[in-house]
């Protein structure tokens, strides 16, 4: 074969390269202009219960810590986790060494007390002694008595012992020694957006679940509003009471309070409209423009009613939403509208 030839047959392939390149390109610019076919939606308006749910921890009703002030060795702990306790009931008692040195000085002090009132009365002793003695007795006294009160240690509620850091013989100082917590009533502290403020009652009933008991619903009330309003968070903290009185509901434990708020008119859309960002929590939808495009438009979806979400932000009633083949689009993407 000639040179010449070869150089004819090389130029060929190169020309049919080209126009092949030229039409499969011509033909992707045509798929990229073409119009998807889509379905839409017009989003509306309902009248709905304006239910809101927040999330928060079990809390119990009150939490105490038993300790000493007089920072003695236990001499006997009464209870273990777990328990059940009354209110006054023993729980520990401390070594009373220290009490009894503080009887004996007591003691000597009323004796010395009489001998001074005694001679007073006679007229060997002034009233300023007297008054002195006097004073020293009744501090005297009064520190016993609070000596006392730190060798028997009882619970100043009824409830349930959820904490032992020591053991019998141990130094307890001025570190808790247990705790009790009150968990008939239990509640609930959550934080909620001040454009509710005045919405929010106290004595409005409160629904509750726990992931513990799944779909098992807990009713309660509002006992607590908070006066005043994080500036930062742009929030006020409300808490809810529960009865418990099967004591099912134990500190710690995450729920989910719902308020219902009455009924207001709210825009809802197809729950095939939401399409939710990969990496992220954010939710969009893709909305038809008077151009036939689309615009990608991030929105903040409420609660979900059956095969329809409310949207709280981002939407106008009497737009229109893509609600079939939102895979295939993206922002400014031409769409023809089927039925």
């Amino acid at each position: 074969m000639s040179k010449k030839f070869s150089k004819i047959l090389l130029a060929a392939g190169l020309i049919a390269m080209f126009v092949t390149s030229c039409s499969k390109k011509n033909k992707t610019e045509e798929k990229q202009d073409e119009a998807v076919k889509v379905q839409v939606e017009q989003v509306s308006q309902q009248e709905i219960d304006q239910i809101y749910e927040f999330t928060s921890t079990i809390e119990p009703k009150v939490k105490n810590y038993i300790s000493s002030a007089g920072g003695t060795r236990i001499e006997k702990i009464y209870v273990e986790v777990g328990d059940r306790v009354s209110k006054g009931q023993t729980l520990v008692r401390m070594e009373n060494t220290t009490v009894a040195t503080a009887q004996a000085q007591l003691d000597n002090l009323g004796v010395e007390l009489a001998r001074i009132k005694a001679l007073y009365q006679s007229g060997g002793a002034s009233k300023q002694q007297l008054d002195q003695m006097q004073t020293q007795y009744d501090v005297a006294k009064k520190n016993i008595n609070n000596l006392k009160e730190n060798i028997t240690l009882t619970s100043p509620i009824s409830g349930v012992v959820t904490l032992r850091n020591f053991d019998n013989g141990d130094v307890a100082g001025t570190s808790p020694i247990l705790q009790v917590m009150q968990i008939s009533p239990v509640k609930l502290k959550f934080a909620v957006n001040e454009s509710f403020y005045s919405k929010i009652k106290v004595g409005m009933p409160v629904s509750a679940k726990v992931e513990v008991f799944g779909d098992e619903v807990f009713n309660g009330k509002v006992t607590l509003i908070s006066p005043t309003i994080d500036a930062t968070s742009r929030t006020f903290y409300v808490e809810a009471q529960f009865v418990n009185a099967n004591q099912k509901l134990r500190p710690g434990m995450f729920g989910r309070a719902e308020l219902n708020l009455g009924r207001a008119n709210t825009i809802l859309i197809s729950d095939k409209a939401v399409v939710k960002q990969n990496g992220t929590n954010d939710k969009y939808v893709y909305v038809l423009m008077d151009k036939g495009t689309v615009d990608y438009r991030k929105i903040t979806l409420g609660r979900r009613l059956n095969d329809k979400y409310a949207v709280l932000d981002g939407l106008n009633a009497g737009e229109k939403v893509v609600v079939s083949d939102n895979s295939r689009l993206k922002k400014g993407a031409k769409v023809t509208v089927v039925k």
